[in-house]
């Protein structure tokens, strides 16, 4: 069986790692929405928008890599973390 804390760690990393992807998906958002604005004012609103989803996603991550659970700049340190995530995930999903 699962300890709590385990779990909560897993739940912490699955949170923040949703947060970051949906941050990602934002930043793309915007910079398509950029390409289609038909107006210097709409533009100017979209870049701030953008400009504000790259310095959350700066947070997130800075976040993730601060309690380990992102390794942006060393991949097979990544693929372990995300490795152990998903058999934990499958492990808790066991347990129902």
């Amino acid at each position: 069986m699962q300890n709590t804390a385990t779990l909560g760690t897993l739940n912490d990393q699955v949170i923040a790692t949703d947060f970051l992807i949906a941050a990602k998906n934002g930043i793309k958002s915007y910079a398509m929405a950029i390409t289609e604005a038909s107006t210097p004012e709409v533009r100017d609103t979209l870049k701030q928008h953008l400009n504000d989803a790259i310095q959350l996603h700066e947070q997130i991550s800075e976040y993730m890599v601060n309690k380990g659970y992102y390794h942006p700049s060393n991949v097979q340190e990544q693929l372990r973390i995300d490795m152990q995530a998903a058999q934990m995930a499958l492990q808790a999903g066991n347990l129902q």
